[in-house]
């Protein structure tokens, strides 16, 4: 009896110092906020609180704070799961905020899917020794498991690496999915044409994600034979698990060759820039 009592306290106490190990505070407008877990190592919840994504998130939610007069009102923010790449880089973060609209009392919906900002890029492809065809859009065919689907297809796209360099990583995306090389100089983002500096990109999950889209289009003018090429190229970073297959599609009836949220919003920023004369 004395041992089995013993054991049990002793796991409790250590468990206690377990959970009591795995904090840390911010500050978000004028309150101080534990960010807490009991289920990621202290190692690893310090890689949280260093992931860019996070630190953008605790930013942007201090001045929201402050310019909304402390509406909210913030006791915790739970760490509840966090997936490393193979890099040892974070990836991946989800978590719960708890926080409640001053006014009512109410709470605010605080889940949160962190995965940071991403680029994607329309290619326009235009023929330059045959006017008759039409122009052209790169899309890629790949394995996406949440959906699930083995050869989904969208617009090529990766995620933001800490630098934030939007046209450098999109650059970089597109040869790799693609074995294109554009310049960034030959890139327009239609996001910031769009909205200027007033959103960071396209928001596609606000009420669960912190994701934003920043979109890329690209005038690509090239021989036919060339274009022609691309249709059905494997491509992809084998070693990061991309298998990828290129698709061509028209570019007037892209709209309804994919579902892809990226492509769909591209194509709509185009066509009312294109009314505004802004690209």
């Amino acid at each position: 009896m004395r041992q089995r009592f013993l054991g049990h306290f002793i796991s409790q106490f250590s468990f206690s110092i377990f959970q009591y190990r795995m904090h840390h505070h911010i500050t978000i407008g004028k309150q101080t906020i534990p960010v807490i877990s009991q289920v990621v190592s202290q190692d690893t919840l310090d890689k949280v609180m260093t992931f860019q994504p996070f630190q953008d998130w605790v930013r942007t939610f201090d001045k929201e704070q402050i310019d909304h007069h402390e509406e909210m009102d913030v006791t915790e923010i739970d760490i509840q799961n966090v997936d490393i790449f193979g890099s040892g880089k974070i990836g991946f973060v989800k978590f719960k905020v708890n926080v409640k609209l001053k006014a009512t009392g109410q709470n605010a919906p605080g889940i949160v899917f962190m995965r940071g900002g991403a680029v994607s890029m329309m290619l326009l492809l235009q023929s330059e020794d045959d006017k008759t065809q039409d122009d052209k859009i790169i899309l890629t065919l790949q394995p996406r498991i949440p959906v699930p689907s083995y050869n989904f297809p969208e617009l090529p796209a990766g995620m933001l690496d800490a630098s934030g360099d939007f046209a450098g990583a999109a650059s970089k995306e597109i040869y790799e999915e693609t074995g294109l090389t554009i310049h960034e100089s030959e890139l327009i983002d239609l996001t910031e044409k769009a909205y200027g500096d007033q959103w960071k990109g396209v928001y596609p999950s606000a009420g669960g994600s912190d994701e934003f889209l920043r979109l890329f289009l690209c005038y690509k003018k090239m021989k036919q034979q060339d274009i022609d090429a691309l249709e059905g190229k494997l491509t992809g970073l084998r070693q990061e698990g991309e298998n990828i297959t290129l698709r061509l599609v028209s570019f007037k009836d892209a709209w309804k060759s994919s579902p892809d949220a990226k492509l769909l919003c591209s194509l709509t920023l185009y066509a009312e820039l294109k009314k505004l004369n802004l690209i």
